[in-house]
């Protein structure tokens, strides 16, 4: 078992601010970026939309769909890979908040609705970590990418009225959402986070 001391100290606070600026700017990146991700999944959405289960829907609003699906979890790797370093409670939450309003005050295109994200995506990543009591960082990761898959698609299919949709296309979206998460804000963090510790940047 993984012991850490849970008090945080200045030291935390600024890592963790430092942490959610680096992925703040990173965020506007990836939302500068969104029409070429809606690009690439146009050929997902055309196919999608020439199937029964989602044969109702135009193919630009299942390319919108399935792109905020698969992109998802580059939004949240703030929180991950701050949980990793710090290990304090709360550490995931707060950068991944930083990094909201860090990319809502550089200019993103959602303004406000990014503060809610954060709010939402860092609670759902907090939850994984909080479950281990943040002394198994490592499952705790694991774990977050299952709560910050639940948490945040459920937000989303009420945000967005997807209970209107087939259950069978929604699930799709789910999966292509959990996958995300996986890759980015879990498999990509954790190889991030064994370069710093290799680099002994990190403990």
């Amino acid at each position: 078992m993984e012991m850490n001391n849970k008090h945080w100290k200045i030291i935390d606070v600024i890592l963790a601010a430092l942490i959610g600026v680096i992925f703040g700017v990173l965020y506007f990146g990836f939302g500068l970026s969104w029409n070429a991700f809606v690009s690439l999944f146009t050929p997902l959405a055309s196919f999608l939309s020439g199937h029964s289960l989602a044969s109702s829907l135009s193919a630009s609003l299942i390319a919108a769909q399935v792109t905020t699906a698969a992109t998802t979890g580059l939004f949240m790797m703030a929180g991950p890979i701050a949980a990793l370093i710090l290990k304090k409670p709360g550490s995931a939450f707060l950068s991944n908040l930083i990094a909201s309003v860090v990319e809502m005050v550089i200019g993103s295109a959602w303004g406000v609705l990014d503060i809610i994200w954060g709010i939402v995506q860092g609670a759902g990543i907090e939850a994984g970590f909080a479950l281990t009591l943040y002394k198994k960082p490592r499952l705790g990761l694991w774990l977050s990418i299952v709560t910050g898959s639940i948490v945040s698609f459920v937000y989303h299919y009420f945000e967005k009225s997807y209970y209107k949709f087939d259950f069978a296309y929604v699930m799709i979206l789910f999966l292509i959402w959990f996958l995300s998460i996986l890759i980015f804000a879990g498999l990509m963090d954790l190889i991030i986070f064994k370069v710093l510790k290799k680099a002994k940047l990190v403990k």
